[in-house]
């Protein structure tokens, strides 16, 4: 985040951070005492990490950001909550992953966090920050302590250390040796990045701690240092990411052979690239690294202590686990308090999904259920990390239950309504999805989503009509555009309507390869050959090796008599994406299908 040095006095936050008060002490080494000022409960929630403070008295969902320099509301929390709002100093501009943001007001409010209650603080207001959340809660708040963040059991702890704890160990949950510990610069005023260095493939590089980022991600520069190149056989296209600016990044996944994070090493694993516009580091160590360790940065000491919760360090590789050297009976249970109500097994359940852990959620959802046997919610959570590991008929019984309790529970019917159409049972999964939506309308967007990925294209842009007509506004909009367009190229209907669709996505933005993709699909169905060579090549040019883009350039190219070109990009994206040309068959893209017939 950059600006004037006038702006950083004017949103100096007016926290009174009194000695004393309720602390709760945790017993530490060499004389050390840690008041704890706040338990904040952690609820993940699409990779996000939730926590509820009071705007003006009113319960608001913040997503923990510690990658934010100050704290954030997104423009319609503003709105909603009828908040004024002043102009930010001229040039004054909010910098993320996607660029820069300029579009920036400051709010006032009174604000409650834990204890905390404290009348006119002030907020960046931004018309899209914090995903579904209101906004983020950013280092102007919790810079103000020591903060220890215990995701992976749903908690987040700002702490108090006593003098005493200058040189101790602040890793106090675990045993001396199992603690790692780095180094980050001083916090002040100016400078509250939590930034640090690591090693990748034995070079240094500058990393910054941010649980507002989806995932770990690595600068393309910096990634290029130590050997990575678009077009190498190992990396693959991930798809593009948003954050706060107004750019898409497009992102690959690439193999690195070691990664030490202050002694922890990881060996032969996976990391994400991308052309980041980052703040002074090379590496964003995001939500996934947090939900894998308990991590306590200490700002006396100006160090961070972690410990390894067990599981994948980067959530790349589900099933196969990269190496990771140290102790391996440190694992979460181990460095873990045991929840004693079923609030707290959920939280704990709900950052095991995030960390495709999913027979530790199925347990802790059933603790929650014994706790609270006729909360319809703890079944809804279990079934969706029982469909999640792949067990359709113990996710559909506990659907079932849900139901039984709650009838028009409008998850419960979509995450039924989806299995049942995995499973062929078009029927059941029809009626259930189309009660999901009259149960909750905004349901709309997903349940056309989950028709379109079952090939039922006419209730899928059914759907789609709908909340894109209810939802003009929403930071989403172009994606759903997006979709209506695949869908109505695929099923090869309406076709001036799919690209006014995929034009408008693209007025409304960011352009990514898979909406170039996608537009080239649109012209290919339409038979405009040049059109779509010209879509597929631009995407290409951003990810060569998306898969889609390969196999509808092959395509056109067989369309204008160059059958040695198609064929080698059709090759080429089969050898990406083994099955491709089966979903093209079943598309009526390539000969062979029982359906349509090809292009």
């Amino acid at each position: 985040m950059s600006g004037k040095t006038a702006l950083c006095a004017l949103l100096a936050l007016a926290f009174a951070v009194a000695g004393g008060g309720a602390h709760a002490a945790a017993a530490a080494p060499q004389s050390c005492n840690l008041g704890k000022f706040a338990d904040l409960p952690v609820t993940m929630t699409a990779m996000r990490p939730q926590v509820t403070a009071k705007i003006n008295g009113i319960d608001t969902s913040f997503t923990v950001d510690s990658g934010a320099f100050f704290s954030i509301l997104n423009r319609a929390t503003v709105d909603r909550l009828g908040l004024k709002t002043t102009m930010a100093p001229f040039g004054y501009e909010v910098r993320g992953a996607g660029g820069s943001e300029n579009r920036v007001d400051v709010a006032k409010a009174r604000f409650g966090l834990g204890i905390l209650d404290v009348p006119d603080v002030l907020f960046l207001a931004i018309p899209r920050a914090g995903g579904e959340s209101a906004g983020l809660l950013g280092q102007n708040v919790l810079s103000l302590f020591d903060t220890e963040y215990d995701i992976g059991n749903g908690m987040i702890r700002l702490m108090k250390p006593s003098d005493g704890c200058a040189h101790a160990n602040l890793g106090y949950w675990a045993d001396r040796n199992s603690v790692n510990e780095i180094e980050v610069e001083p916090i002040s005023p100016q400078q509250r990045h939590l930034r640090g260095t690591i090693r990748i493939n034995g070079q240094k590089m500058k990393v910054m701690f941010d649980t507002g980022a989806s995932s770990s991600i690595l600068k393309r520069s910096a990634a290029e240092r130590v050997g990575f190149r678009i077009d190498a056989p190992d990396v693959q296209a991930r798809g593009p990411v948003r954050g706060i600016g107004p750019r898409a990044l497009e992102v690959w996944t690439a193999p690195f052979d070691s990664i030490d994070l202050g002694g922890e090493r990881i060996e032969h694993t996976r990391l994400q690239v991308a052309d980041l516009d980052t703040l002074g580091a090379d590496m964003l160590l995001g939500i996934d690294f947090f939900l894998s360790h308990r991590v306590y940065v200490s700002k006396q000491q100006h160090k961070i202590f972690f410990t390894y919760n067990g599981g994948p360090v980067f959530r790349l590789e589900p099933r196969a686990k990269p190496q990771l050297t140290g102790d391996p009976t440190q694992t979460l249970a181990a460095h873990a308090d045991t929840p004693t109500d079923a609030a707290a097994f959920v939280r704990r359940g709900e950052a095991s999904i995030a960390r495709r852990d999913y027979a530790s959620a199925v347990a802790d959802f059933g603790e929650a259920i014994k706790l609270e046997p006729n909360d319809a919610q703890h079944y809804v959570q279990r079934a969706n990390a029982h469909a999640a590991a792949g067990e359709a008929v113990l996710a559909i019984v506990d659907f079932d239950q849900a139901l039984k309790l709650r009838p028009s529970d409008a998850s419960a019917l979509l995450g039924r309504g989806r299995l049942y159409l995995i499973a062929r049972d078009a029927g059941r999964g029809a009626a259930d999805l189309d009660a999901a939506v009259k149960a909750d309308p905004d349901m709309a967007l997903a349940v056309g989503t989950i028709y379109a990925n079952n090939q039922r294209f006419e209730p899928a842009i059914a759907n789609f009509d709908l909340w894109i007509t209810g939802h003009p506004q929403a930071a989403n909009i172009a994606m759903a555009l997006a979709q209506r367009c695949r869908t109505r190229a695929y099923w090869n209907h309406d076709l001036d309507k799919a690209l006014a669709d995929c034009e408008a996505a693209i007025k409304k933005g960011p352009l990514t390869a898979t909406l170039l993709e996608t537009r080239g699909l649109a012209h290919l169905r339409r038979g405009e050959t040049d059109a779509a060579l010209a879509d597929y090549d631009r995407a290409l040019k951003l990810q060569p090796k998306l898969a889609w883009a390969l196999m509808g350039r092959g395509i056109a190219k067989r369309a204008k008599g160059d059958a040695a070109g198609g064929d080698a990009d059709i090759g080429a994206a089969t050898a990406i994406q083994p099955n491709l040309s089966v979903a093209a068959q079943r598309y009526g893209l390539l000969p062979g299908s029982a359906g349509r017939p090809a292009v």
